[in-house]
């Protein structure tokens, strides 16, 4: 039985501080670990980053280091919140089955939101941050599409929900800073974690979408949704037509 349990309204305890430390750690740790991993086996293999200083390679390496990253958030997600088994903490984490017709609702809105995205981006002259466009540039294969779907429209949602929306919610909820309070730390904590941005309107922009996602968490009391919603988000974002360009 998980260590870390929920708690009634009357025993809320004060935000502890190592809460923020650990999400940094199940954030950051797992993708540079794997991106190391995978440089020294390119470095292995005859080809120094370092010195190519080619964006494409980049891009590979944090696809595939995104890919692999499970394999260490699992682990420690169960060590942070005292879970003797996966199931156990997929328990906590609110990772409940759907019902369809609340999951058509979350994929239609979301596309629906992203497309709003899109236009308020074109009319108000936003250009695409260059993280994007570089992963657009190098899916010019069927190969590289497929790990770039992997690693985006899939792997990277899911793990970025199950920390955000699963374990940082779940945490900040059983203390005093309550329901609304969870959805609006752990939506900032997501859109500072998004350092690609480098203008003001898609950070705000990036911050509401966060906390639609919080109140869908909120709400429903299932992360599922949510991991649905980030990885329709992405996927429209990866492959739907440019709309407006």
């Amino acid at each position: 039985m998980c260590s870390v349990i929920e708690v009634t309204c009357n025993e809320k305890s004060n935000l502890n501080f190592s809460i923020f430390g650990w999400c940094i750690a199940l954030s950051f740790a797992p993708p540079v670990l794997f991106g190391f991993i995978v440089s020294v086996v390119l470095a292995i293999n005859g080809l120094n980053i370092y010195e190519t200083e080619d964006p494409q390679i980049e891009v590979m390496i944090m696809l595939w280091a995104l890919i692999l990253s499970p394999a260490l958030l699992f682990p420690l997600l169960i060590y942070v919140v005292g879970c003797n088994s996966a199931g156990e903490l997929l328990s906590y984490l609110k990772f409940k089955k759907v019902k369809l017709i609340y999951l058509f609702f979350v994929i239609i809105f979301t596309v629906f939101l992203e497309f709003s995205f899109d236009a308020f981006f074109f009319f108000t002259n936003v250009p695409s941050d260059a993280f994007t466009l570089e992963v657009l540039k190098f899916i010019n294969s069927y190969e590289k599409t497929i790990l770039a779907a992997v690693a985006i429209c899939i792997v990277g949602p899911l793990m970025e929900e199950l920390i955000f929306r699963g374990w940082l919610f779940q945490r900040l909820i059983a203390t005093k800073v309550g329901p609304f309070g969870a959805v609006g730390i752990s939506s900032i904590l997501f859109t500072l974690f998004h350092f690609q941005y480098q203008q003001i309107l898609p950070v705000i922009v990036l911050l509401i979408y966060s906390i639609i996602l919080g109140t869908i968490r909120l709400k429903t009391a299932n992360v599922n949704y949510t991991i649905i919603a980030h990885m329709t988000s992405n996927s429209y974002v990866l492959f739907a037509p440019v709309w407006f360009h």
